[in-house]
């Protein structure tokens, strides 16, 4: 069933769809009680501009459209039939990430494009082929993006590479990031690298953005499990490290000054810690993707100053549990946003209290 295909991590289907259908228009909205008719399936990533959340979808695959204002969606962008991953807008455009490519019974295979589409209009504009399976797009600058790529798992173990976004014009870093962040021109990420005797090291990154030179960081960085995310706040610049508790435990959250000194300790968070987001220089909501089909996904909060994190935060101020898979957390203006993929929900928090107001994407 569809609900049950997503992110893959193994050779697929050599099926290859050789052309993409767009349809991005304008839909009336009907007031239900959860503020919205448009209906799509598994939200993904997000990002903000002119006061609208842009989010990817898997089903119909696409970029939905939420008012900020109204908290509601005002329209959705169907695009075609790839899988839309990570998303930056820049300079009135969005740029997507598609990762694979599938026909009406779910035969996928790789995408290796970055899909433009236009944000007043809202509809595709270009795409631009890239490398392979690519996965987070962050902006840069006004006229940069920085993209990377997972490769196939097999031959190709990807790649992170800068675009101008005026000529289209790539640059290969020369260092494959798995996970990555932006901050004041700057790319930090971490590099997982798989040994022959089935263990794992970690090295973490910083990239200039301009001179494209790459040093490693937080040398004295160590944990007994992966690192599974890597966040900037973007108040202080501080450099949040999240591991993943090998995948049978809570992981863990670590936070370092812009300088390499640690300012806090490992402080156990949910399960599968995958982003934080500051509230200001020294509070923090980590969103904890959770297991999969085990409705265990959650929100902690970090006191940075007094090495505090209360693990199941969301969770004691709303009630009830955050879904089913989470999958990104952003915070604009007075609010974060968090999407759920398969509890196909939006979050709309209050991030001085935790307070949320689920938001069905799925009628």
């Amino acid at each position: 069933m569809k609900k049950n295909i997503f992110r893959l991590f193994t050779a697929v289907a050599a099926l290859t769809i050789t052309m993409v259908f767009s349809s991005c228009k304008e839909e009336p909205v009907k007031p239900e009680e959860n503020g919205t008719e448009i209906s799509f399936e598994n939200p993904r990533y997000m990002d903000a501009a002119d006061g609208n959340i842009y989010i990817t979808s898997y089903y119909p695959m696409g970029v939905a459209r939420f008012d900020i204002a109204k908290n509601t969606f005002t329209g959705f962008c169907k695009l075609g039939q790839f899988h839309p991953e990570g998303i930056a807008a820049v300079d009135g455009k969005l740029y997507i990430a598609s990762s694979n490519i599938s026909d009406e019974n779910f035969n996928y295979s790789y995408d290796n494009k970055l899909y433009i589409v236009d944000i007043a209009t809202f509809t595709l504009l270009d795409s631009v082929t890239i490398g392979v399976n690519p996965q987070i797009v962050k902006k840069l600058d006004n006229n940069h993006i920085v993209f990377n790529t997972w490769g196939d798992y097999s031959t190709d173990f990807g790649g992170t590479y800068i675009m101008n976004t005026d000529n289209k014009e790539i640059v290969d870093l020369q260092q494959a990031l798995t996970k990555f962040d932006v901050y004041n021109g700057n790319i930090y990420g971490y590099a997982t690298t798989y040994n022959a005797d089935y263990t794992t090291s970690t090295s973490i990154y910083k990239i200039d953005g301009n001179s494209h030179s790459v040093s490693q960081i937080l040398n004295d960085f160590s944990a007994t499990d992966g690192v599974y995310g890597i966040n900037i706040n973007s108040h202080n610049g501080d450099i949040v490290i999240l591991t993943d508790g090998n995948y049978t435990a809570t992981g863990d959250v670590y936070v370092y000054t812009s300088a390499g000194a640690q300012r806090m300790g490992a402080q156990s968070a949910g399960n599968l810690p995958s982003k934080a987001v500051a509230i200001d220089g020294d509070n923090l909501l980590v969103l904890n993707e959770g297991g999969w089909g085990h409705n265990n996904s959650s929100i902690s909060r970090v006191d940075v100053a007094t090495s505090n994190c209360t693990p199941d935060y969301f969770a004691q101020v709303n009630g009830r549990s955050l879904g089913d898979v989470a999958q990104d957390i952003i915070i604009v203006g007075s609010k974060a946003y968090a999407t759920v993929t398969f509890s196909n929900s939006l979050e709309v928090i209050d991030p001085t209290n935790g307070k949320s107001t689920r938001i069905a994407t799925e009628k």
